[in-house]
């Protein structure tokens, strides 16, 4: 049965609720510290009857703790920042991997949407580019830093940068956006005629079809598959000239249409997402009260939900491989690095990030692991 909950992608005001969750903390890469000054809030998902997009509807109160989270650099991100440490420096890899294009406008103006550090401005700088500017709500304050103009703003299409560019870009920033079309119309108004843009956000699809507990953030407002950020932009007359998507990203170059069509969603329902989430959370709860000799890999937004969801304290070693997580605490559990755990003493290891199992895998093999492997997924 449909309910009343406006779609933020094509305005219908029925919906179907696929994800209906207990109040939990909001996750933050900080760990314990900080995931629970904020409050703890419902997990709910609606996807829309008409064009099928799927979203949180947010509430004026997780609004408010969302704005002062955004406002924090230690606690604005759900992964660890462009950069730092080795997954930072992993990710930062791939993204320039896909923005390849980028460097043909070496010469002209750039503008990165949600820069975070700035980590890449400031290495787009070092390879020779020489108008860059960064839009960022966490950083302490608009400054110029050798050469890279950072603004301390929320992107709305009242915000006027007075200065049209030829490249905008954004790494996972899209799904944060509650008003796209908000978001949208300030590239639009920021953009030269003859610009490109590049966005890169979470791929869903395949996660909502497979139950995924990872799939869920707060912090995410929108849950993108490839047809509905293709729509979305038809609609605000950009077309896609590149896609790199694959199955946990959505990576896409687009410029303004040079004919007038609009993109459909037809996007599947998701109705069993919560049917399927819920059968893993019961292989999970399974798993830790008959197994004691544990290591759970993944102190990531994942396992937040699912011990949020399960609503119990479980006996477990928690390892991770990001070094700037290692020493702290993330569900009452001090994060372990791989190399310091004597793996004689654990006979399994539950792989809880679902895009990096099979490498996560190997390297406890490489370590000489001979117990059994179990896969959230």
């Amino acid at each position: 049965m449909g309910s009343l909950s406006v779609c933020p992608l094509c305005g219908f005001s029925m919906s179907q609720t696929i994800l209906d969750k207990p109040a939990i903390p909001i996750f933050t890469r900080a760990g314990d510290e900080s995931n629970k000054e904020f409050g703890v809030y419902k997990c709910i998902l609606k996807q829309c009857e008409k064009c099928r997009h799927v979203f949180q509807p947010l509430s004026e109160d997780l609004k408010r703790a969302l704005g002062l989270m955004y406002k924090s650099s230690k606690c604005a991100q759900i992964s660890t920042p462009l950069g730092i440490g080795n997954w930072g420096k992993e990710r930062a890899l791939h993204l320039l991997e896909k923005l390849t294009r980028i460097n043909k406008y070496k010469t002209e103006s750039v503008l990165e949407i949600g820069c975070g550090s700035g980590y890449i401005l400031k290495v787009l700088k070092e390879m020779g580019f020489q108008d860059l500017v960064g839009i960022e709500p966490s950083i302490e304050k608009t400054e110029k830093i050798n050469g890279v103009l950072f603004l301390k703003e929320f992107v709305s299409k009242e915000l006027s940068l007075n200065k049209k560019f030829d490249f905008i870009f954004s790494y996972n920033v899209y799904e944060h956006i509650e008003d796209i079309d908000n978001m949208t119309s300030f590239i639009n108004n920021h953009l030269k005629v003859n610009g490109e843009i590049f966005i890169y956000t979470p791929n869903c699809h395949k996660s909502l079809i497979t139950g995924d507990p990872e799939v869920f953030s707060h912090k995410h407002a929108q849950y993108f598959a490839e047809n509905s950020i293709k729509y979305h932009l038809s609609k605000h007359e950009f077309e896609v000239t590149e896609n790199l998507l694959d199955d946990y990203s959505i990576a896409v170059y687009a410029r303004k249409m040079t004919k007038n069509y609009q993109n459909k969603p037809f996007i599947m329902r998701y109705n069993d997402y919560q049917k399927k989430l819920d059968e893993k959370l019961v292989k999970v709860e399974n798993l830790l009260l008959k197994n004691k000799k544990i290591i759970i890999h993944g102190a990531c937004n994942s396992l937040h939900n699912i011990i949020g969801w399960l609503g119990r304290d479980s006996d477990f070693l928690l390892v991770d491989n990001d070094n700037s997580k290692c020493g702290k605490i993330f569900f009452n559990k001090k994060v372990h690095d791989i190399s310091s755990v004597n793996l004689e003493d654990f006979d399994t290891v539950l792989i809880v990030p679902t895009p990096f199992s099979d490498a996560i895998k190997s390297s406890y093999m490489q370590k000489g692991f001979c117990g059994q492997f179990v896969m959230v997924n």
